[in-house]
């Protein structure tokens, strides 16, 4: 069938290129070519928009002087080729570009690139001044014009009046333009460095724990380790999961090398962090195919960074790429321990996505191998608990809390987990136990006084007080699908059944698909004589791939014969 599918996506392309003209082109493609290259060129097109880079690459190549007439297919190919990170053969396509007079965005600047690692500054501002011709995107070209002239000039006068370059007339761009500052006192070696890092860290409107990285990692350059591992056991304090700072930790304290060299010192390492920025927040506005682009760039400039691919991993998974994303994460395993585990929780979630059935055993195996700190066990727990494992889970849950404090921020979520791992297991006693502590130590957990109370109600249990818990937790958290319908359903154990409606139905809008909630408002509105509504939702419900088997048989009797006992 997808083979069916894609044939027929080259023939529609076929018949489009085939009529008056290409908007995108610019032009009207020369009708010389022949059926063959056609379809390559389609062929390569269509894997391209779905970021099969090796199949686009392949189809593209295979086109000689394709780009005479075409502005597409240079771009394309260039941006797949260095999707693939071919970077030398991207090279010598640019140049032949550049001799036919045909050079673009995407050429220019890797050829602009090239020419500045290589401290070839002239040569590399001349293409960089021609980006300003053919850029698409203005913010990311705005970003690109003031970052690469400006450490052109830092780059070959190394003085302070230099940094004078990286002056950024848009606003938005103002902590871009704090963070190359300070990377460019730094790379001149101004007196001013080790300040200007230290304003960076205190700086309120910019609180990103990378940077608390870079500036520890300042100091590892220079060989002071003791104010590195002060600065970052400070940071870890503020920011227990974060992978650069627990992996860089390890590199201080002499347990793993460091696998992600970074030095301010080279101007192609800060091009580098700033392509990566960019990368960074076309992904978070989901434009991940060029954020792909850019976070491939950054891996040209710098490839001893290897926690780049976290950003180009995430991405492939985000466009269901997943064997690619797959590979990427596994190539993350070399950095340290705590990138291994992050990547092997990633790759379980592919296969759990693609129903693959040894995820546990991947995992599994993976945990047996590192040495695993709270937060990774506490995760291969919650892993444990979402595979029904739930005696395993409650086992390691247990293991955690004998190890930590009860001001250690896991502390409730951990007597949270572990509590519906009993009530799932039918102990329900040790279940409202742990549920009841949870709230001593956090009140106003509205997710926790949700799961308590439901569970009450679901027993037939303090119903009058599940409801007053019901409509706290619903005043904490309003856009939640499953307290609103929590509150509902308490409200229709009360026989409160024109109020409880009222929820149900906000419920339902929140999450049209959940079968149990599309199973309580149906059982509202037949108690609201809307029969014909009612049968139509519990149909939803036998439709339903998230529907368990008991579910399914007693909505089958209510469509029979309706509520009974009520």
């Amino acid at each position: 069938m997808k083979k069916n599918f894609f044939v027929f996506k080259i023939l529609l392309y076929t018949f489009i290129f085939l009529g008056i003209f290409n908007s995108s082109h610019g032009k009207i493609l020369e009708f010389n070519q022949d059926a063959k290259n056609i379809s390559n060129y389609f062929s390569g097109l269509i894997s391209f928009n779905d970021s099969d880079y090796v199949v686009s690459e392949k189809f593209l190549r295979k086109l000689s002087n394709f780009e005479d007439g075409n502005k597409n297919y240079p771009r394309k190919y260039i941006q797949s080729l260095i999707n693939l990170q071919k970077f030398n053969e991207v090279e010598k396509y640019s140049k032949k570009l550049e001799k036919k007079n045909q050079s673009n965005f995407e050429s220019n600047l890797f050829l602009g690139l090239y020419e500045f690692k290589e401290k070839n500054y002239d040569k590399a501002l001349i293409y960089f001044k021609k980006l300003k011709l053919n850029y698409e995107h203005r913010y990311v070209f705005e970003i690109l014009d003031i970052t690469l002239n400006g450490w052109i000039e830092i780059s070959k006068s190394k003085n302070l009046k230099s940094i004078d370059f990286l002056n950024f007339k848009n606003t938005a761009f103002n902590n871009i333009e704090i963070i190359q500052k300070t990377f460019a006192h730094c790379y001149i070696d101004s007196k001013n460095t080790e300040r200007e890092f230290m304003s960076l860290l205190n700086n309120k409107n910019f609180n990103f724990s990378r940077y608390d990285f870079f500036i520890s990692n300042y100091y590892f350059n220079k060989k002071d380790n003791e104010k590195a591992l002060k600065l970052i056991n400070l940071s870890k304090e503020k920011y227990p999961t974060n992978l650069l700072i627990t992996q860089f930790k390890n590199t201080l304290i002499g347990k793993e090398k460091n696998l992600n060299n970074f030095n301010c010192k080279n101007a192609e390492d800060v091009l580098a962090e700033t392509f990566y920025i960019i990368a960074n927040a076309l992904s978070s506005s989901e434009n991940y195919r060029l954020s792909n682009f850019y976070v491939n760039l950054s891996k040209f400039l710098n490839p001893d960074f290897l926690s780049y691919n976290i950003l180009l991993a995430e991405n492939l998974l985000a466009l269901k790429k997943y064997e690619n994303a797959k590979k990427t994460y596994k190539n993350l395993f070399k950095v340290g321990t705590f990138y291994k585990w992050y990547s092997a929780k990633r790759i379980a979630m592919i296969m759990e996505e693609k129903k693959e059935t040894n995820s546990i055993n991947f995992l599994s195996t993976i945990y047996s191998s590192i040495d695993p700190g709270d937060y990774q066990i506490y995760d291969y727990a919650n892993f444990l608990r979402n595979k029904e494992k739930y005696k395993d889970s409650i086992k390691l849950y247990s293991e955690i809390l004998k190890k930590i404090n009860k001001d250690h921020e896991l502390y409730p979520e951990i007597l949270e987990r572990r509590g519906m791992a009993y009530e799932r297991s039918d102990n329900w006693d040790l279940a409202e136990k742990d549920l009841l502590k949870s709230l001593e130590i956090k009140p106003k957990d509205a997710y926790v006084m949700n799961y308590l109370a439901y569970s009450w109600i679901e027993k037939n249990k303090n119903i009058d007080k599940s409801l007053k818990m019901l409509k706290e937790a619903n005043d904490i958290e309003r856009n939640s699908g499953y307290i609103t319908d929590s509150l509902g359903w308490a409200l229709f154990k009360s026989k409160k059944f024109l109020e409880s409606k009222k929820y149900l139905e906000i419920a339902i809008m929140l999450m049209p698909k959940d079968p149990v909630i599309s199973d309580h408002y149906a059982d509202c509105l037949w108690m609201n004589d809307f029969k014909i509504q009612a049968r139509y939702y519990w149909n939803s419900v036998l439709k339903s791939d998230d529907a368990d088997i008991e579910l399914k048989n007693k909505v089958k009797d209510k469509i029979l014969f309706g509520l009974k006992n009520i």
